[in-house]
């Protein structure tokens, strides 16, 4: 009988860094991914007896920190990010706390996974794929915004600020399907400073532009 062994979308890619911690690139495996549907006056208060983090007040901001956070994604719509294997208990967690309310709970943990994108060339790096302002000016910690990356539909969410030690540290959630190519993509942005080249996975018809 074969073994059946739990994989990422990325399972085949390591970890890579540019010459003297520029930029660095890395998977980050198995984390928990809820989307959350619910009216926030109605079930803030609800969400945050259930996992312990209010619902964002502010449009495209994030409550909590990078083990446990709720990302704005649209007015009524919220990703609960849990650590690795915690989004069941979280699901259970909601849908009983938030009994009574018109809500919606979906695992998407499968579905997207997390790409951490960091270091002093993190956001020059991130500029050359998308028209989203992540300058430091504009997009700050705790901060979390939609948009295209190259060809890719993704979301972007600050974790650590400029100032702390390795530069900003940046999390990109992208649809499983797209990760590969959103893996090359970044290594091809951050060249010019020393992150190796990446190669498509065998069978992929597309190609990166030069």
């Amino acid at each position: 009988m074969s073994e059946i062994r739990r994989r990422t979308p990325l399972h085949t890619r390591t970890p890579l860094e540019a010459s003297g911690g520029a930029a660095r690139i890395a998977e980050l495996s198995f984390l928990g991914k809820l989307v959350l549907r619910v009216d926030p006056q109605a079930g803030s208060k609800a969400v945050e007896t259930a996992i312990g983090i209010p619902l964002p007040a502010e449009a495209c901001t994030v409550t909590g920190d990078g083990d446990t956070a709720v990302l704005w994604i649209g007015p009524d719509e919220f990703w609960v990010i849990t650590p690795r294997d915690g989004e069941t208990a979280a699901a259970i967690a909601l849908e009983q706390g938030l009994a009574g309310l018109l809500h919606q709970v979906a695992d998407v943990s499968s579905y997207y996974t997390a790409i951490e994108i960091a270091g002093p060339r993190a956001r020059e790096m991130l500029m050359k794929l998308t028209m989203l302002d992540v300058d430091a000016r504009a997009f700050t910690v705790g901060q979390v915004a939609g948009s295209i990356f190259a060809a890719a539909q993704a979301y972007l969410w600050q974790v650590t600020g400029d100032e702390e030690p390795g530069g900003p540290a940046f999390r990109l959630f992208v649809r499983r399907s797209m990760a590969d190519y959103m893996w090359c993509l970044l290594a091809e942005a951050g060249v010019e400073w020393g992150l190796p080249a990446q190669a498509p996975i065998e069978g992929e018809t597309w190609r990166l532009e030069r």
